[in-house]
């Protein structure tokens, strides 16, 4: 049985391996790594009180205390942040926090002379001076680098001469005779469109152009491959190949050739260890011009009716709804349901008295991400439903803190409370050929979600019409940046907007007093007839309090399989459609100018698509519209002849008699009728 004190210390030389994060409350081994640490007492030392302290300081028993009584730094550190807070409110500051200058309180890791500890006393058992002094490791020569030439290095080693002869393969798809008729054949196809290349004036286009060596081993490549792979069809599959070449314009050999230059480039990145280098997305082609998009686009346009129950606004609130819902907001006394970890809090939008608070109910822990379900097979249920922010299951404990909690209100008549709705005034000024993309950003302030910065581009040229930052009407707590990508810095150091000012760089945005003069700049672009293109446009309209008519969504015109209220994200449209990626800043957040671009893109393919279809049945765009194909043969005449009745005239015995005469009064008193 092993002995309960920890005086048996068999290994009390050696290095713990756990370290600092050791938990065994009797290690085995030494954990003493400064040098002015005394070393432990023998086991004749101890005494009974001695060791019952030990037993009852748990796992800490180990760590013992430095000269001056204090107890290690990263101890006393883990310590205080198990306390609980010794207050629940916050008070409100978006400014980042400085972080202290690191303290140089622990010298052992310094390899200054004059910064090392002393020594300890030599005693009988000391080791030589040679094991335990400090060794620095020896200084490096410097060395300088040589300046770098102008020609490669590669270019000074003479390139080996390639000859046509196919690759001796362990298996010959056919006679080495027949394979070398073949390589000859598509190096002479080759040649000639390599040489159209050389005499090109463009740049890009020009160094593309192949050595003769270089064309040899282009020819050796591939005929090899077609051989590897295609051992028993080798000659018909040759044959299709020079037929191909044989009919290769010059276009498609740049395009060929560029191709294979960016599939090298990103097997070097993979061996490098770099991410790999993407393509840029081919642009969209509708075949219209931008006006003709524009007047395409009415096609696309979601009606009003039905939009009330996917949270638009279509009507404005009454005053009665609106002093109701003021009125509830007061009986409830500002508490709030935490929109991210479901807590209940107050909210004091004009601070508390006593203390200057904005919120109670302490530090928000939460998810950030959203829910990933597993893949289900046949035969198997799969895993737990995980979060993408911590791929930990639902239900587990949050792995984000922040200062506070915050809400958000989605009642139009709550929001109405705050800033009242309007519908979209006429405007003469408005371009009647261009649409506008519009996105917004929020954060969270003492009424909910605010909006805090605002961006339009025109459409389908994405010219930039308005991107300026928003001061909040309520105090804020969060500026969100995770999906805002508002940072504070960026938010504090913003300069006041003014009119004169264009569209500038996202990184210097200016900044407006209100979201009502942010709305006023974008009512300044668009008219009731304006169509106005967004992502989940529900959000954007109702936190600018606006009720549009005219609205394109992406969110219709790219449904989910399952149906509403799924949704597709715009990022996963973005990469699916247009093979573009977006928010691709992680903790940085969104670029709503970057959103706006990319959904003004994924309704000009939709455009593109439509158009097609149309196009091929005969439609027209003329005289402001879309108009279907004429019917063949003449035009009918203005005046068409009358239809006659479907019906046929009832002949009865009545009226195929001879009709009655009209008599006189005095004829019908000699009949004797009274």
């Amino acid at each position: 049985m092993w002995p309960s004190l920890p005086s048996f210390r068999p290994f009390g030389d050696v290095a713990c391996p756990g370290g600092a994060r050791c938990e065994v409350p009797h290690c085995l081994f030494s954990h003493h790594t400064a040098v002015n640490i005394p070393a432990p007492p023998s086991s004749a030392t101890y005494s009974t009180a001695a060791s019952s302290t030990l037993l009852d300081s748990g796992w800490e028993a180990k760590r013992l205390k430095l000269n001056d009584g204090t107890k290690e730094p990263a101890i006393q550190a883990m310590r205080e942040s198990d306390l609980p807070p010794t207050k629940d409110i916050f008070v409100g500051s978006i400014a980042p926090k400085k972080v202290a200058p690191p303290t140089n309180k622990d010298t052992s890791m310094h390899h200054n002379v004059s910064e090392r500890p002393s020594a300890p006393a030599k005693t009988s058992n000391t080791l030589p001076r040679s094991a335990t002094r400090l060794i620095s490791p020896p200084v490096k020569p410097v060395t300088t680098k040589p300046a770098p030439t102008t020609a490669p290095v590669a270019a000074s080693i003479p390139e080996v001469e390639v000859k046509l002869l196919p690759k001796k393969l362990p298996k010959d798809p056919a006679a080495f005779t027949r394979r070398i008729q073949f390589l000859k054949t598509l190096h002479q196809y080759m040649v000639p469109l390599n040489d159209k290349v050389a005499q090109s004036a463009d740049p890009p286009v020009k160094v593309l152009h192949l050595s003769d060596n270089q064309l040899k081993k282009l020819a050796l490549e591939e005929e090899e491959r077609i051989a590897v792979q295609n051992g028993s069809v080798y000659e018909n599959v040759m044959k299709q190949r020079l037929v191909a070449i044989k009919k290769m314009s010059v276009d498609d050999w740049i395009k060929a050739r560029k191709d294979v230059l960016d599939k090298q480039q990103q097997a070097i990145a993979i061996k490098n260890g770099e991410a790999p280098v993407k393509p840029p997305p081919e642009p969209v082609n509708t075949g219209l011009t931008p006006k003709e998009e524009v007047i395409f686009l009415s096609r696309l346009i979601t009606p009003q009716e039905g939009l009330d129950a996917h949270g638009y606004v279509t009507k404005i609130p009454t005053e009665a709804e609106i002093e109701e819902a003021r009125a509830g907001l007061k009986s409830a006394d500002f508490w709030e349901v935490c929109d991210r970890c479901n807590t209940r809090f107050q909210v004091f939008p004009d601070r508390r008295e006593e203390d200057g608070a904005l919120t109670t109910g302490g530090k928000c822990t939460h998810h950030w991400g959203r829910r990933v379900f597993p893949k289900r097979s046949k035969n198997t249920l799969g895993g737990p439903t995980r979060l993408s922010c911590c791929n930990e299951p639902v239900g587990s404990p949050g792995c984000t803190t922040h200062d506070t909690h915050v809400f958000k209100v989605s009642s139009a008549t709550r929001l109405s409370v705050i800033m009242p709705f309007i519908e979209t005034p006429h405007n003469p000024k408005a371009n009647p050929h261009t649409a506008v993309c519009f996105d917004c950003e929020m954060g969270y302030t003492t009424y909910g979600l605010e909006l805090l910065r605002i961006t339009a581009v025109s459409w389908p040229t994405h010219g930039p019409l308005l991107d300026v930052l928003v001061r909040p009407l309520g105090q804020l707590l969060d500026v969100n940046t995770r999906f805002s990508g508002v940072s504070a810095e960026q938010y504090l150091d913003a300069l006041p907007y003014s009119a004169k000012d264009a569209p500038e760089n996202p990184s210097r945005l200016r900044i407006v007093e209100s979201p009502h003069v942010a709305r006023e700049l974008f009512l300044s672009h668009i008219s009731p007839t304006t169509p106005v293109l967004g992502h989940a446009l529900e959000n954007d309209l109702n936190t600018i309090r606006l009720i549009h008519p005219t609205i394109v969504d992406t969110v219709f015109l790219y449904p989910h399989p399952q149906g509403l209220p799924i949704r597709n994200g715009l990022k996963n449209l973005s990469r699916i459609h247009l093979g573009l990626d977006i928010q691709q800043g992680g903790a940085a957040g969104h670029d709503s100018f970057e959103d706006a671009r990319a959904t003004g893109e994924l309704v000009r393919a939709k455009v593109a698509l439509g158009w097609k279809l149309l196009k091929g049945e005969g439609w027209e765009i003329r005289d402001e519209g879309v108009f279907p194909p004429m019917p063949p043969g003449a035009p009918p005449p203005m005046a068409a002849p009358t239809v006659p009745s479907m019906f046929a005239p009832v002949k009865t015995k009545a009226l195929e008699a001879k009709p009655a005469e009209k008599r006189k009064f005095s004829d019908r008193e000699e009949d004797g009728e009274e």
